[in-house]
């Protein structure tokens, strides 16, 4: 997705790019290069001055360098240097965000996250990611702490993680680790409702057709809904005791059902210290996927 946003975090115009797999870096991106050139020209014809090009990308960067390092789902950008790229070609500052800081200063500043001093975004697509905005600025998460955030170990016997370890968050809560649990289901003979809306009606798989599936008795839903409830409230109970934010925001996949936010509130008094735990506001995100617009261009708004 590719945006025009002005400063009061609104989107001016928007245009949709599909990046293209198994080929050179450039290929890759042209796409989205032309999309960019479009609105860079449809601004010029309203009269409208762009300050520079921000980029949210799912993956790790090199703040130095100014390139992704591991882009897993788009290996040719792997140390492409990025930036210098958007810079030489439109002539306009360029700054890259990993996608779940982007989503977290979008919130910070436009969304759910506004008036917070120390805010932490919990949010899970692909994998769990979480970032730390502090009065505006991105805090670096100390890997040496926990190593990487979406390897959190939560259940000690749990599905076995690429990491080697069992039980890591990251297998237990996203959309990946949610299908896998129910083809294990399959195997082992249960039956569930979630097989007719999925093959039948056509419908993706999401946590809130899950908890829909739930709500209306489903056992193998409602045994998977109330397991991620569980290893989540778990997750932001260690989130909140390590880096002590004032408010704790769910994104992505998490935040499309109030059932996981108010089970998730009710287990941090059992799960989380009374002392950090009393002073977070746990709440969702609210600006969807226009959180990572807004943030990755926000320090050129």
């Amino acid at each position: 997705m590719i945006a025009l946003v002005d400063r009061a975090g609104r989107v001016r115009q928007r245009r949709c790019a599909k990046m293209l797999w198994n080929r050179p870096a450039l290929a890759t991106l042209e796409p989205c290069l032309r999309a960019v050139a479009d609105l860079l020209e449809l601004a010029g014809d309203e009269g409208l001055v762009v300050r520079g090009l921000g980029v949210a990308l799912p993956g790790s960067l090199d703040s130095t360098s100014r390139r992704p390092t591991v882009i897993s789902a788009l290996p040719a950008l792997n140390n492409f240097p990025l930036a210098d790229l958007l810079e030489a070609r439109y002539k306009l500052p360029a700054v890259l965000r990993v996608d779940v800081d982007a989503a977290a200063l979008g919130e910070y500043h436009f969304g759910s996250g506004r008036g917070f001093r120390r805010l932490l975004l919990l949010s899970a697509n692909a994998v769990v990611g979480a970032s730390l905005i502090e009065n505006g600025q991105i805090e670096p998460i100390s890997q040496s702490m926990i190593g990487h955030i979406a390897h959190l170990p939560v259940a000690n016997n749990g599905p076995r993680c690429s990491c080697g370890k069992r039980g890591c968050i990251n297998t237990l809560v996203t959309l990946d680790a949610l299908q896998r649990a129910i083809q294990r289901a399959l195997r082992r003979g249960e039956t569930t409702s979630l097989l007719r809306r999925l093959n039948v009606n056509g419908e993706r798989f999401s946590l809130q057709l899950l908890a829909e599936e739930s709500a209306a008795g489903d056992m193998l839903a409602t045994q998977m809904y109330d397991e991620v409830r569980r290893w989540l409230g778990i997750a932001s109970a260690r989130y909140i005791d390590l880096f002590e934010p004032n408010a704790l925001l769910l994104g992505g996949i998490f935040s499309s059902s109030t059932t996981l936010l108010t089970g998730i509130q009710n287990s941090l008094g059992s799960n989380s210290s009374a002392r950090v735990c009393s002073m977070v506001e746990v709440a969702t995100a609210s600006l969807g996927r226009d959180a990572q617009l807004l943030g990755a261009a926000v320090s050129l708004l």
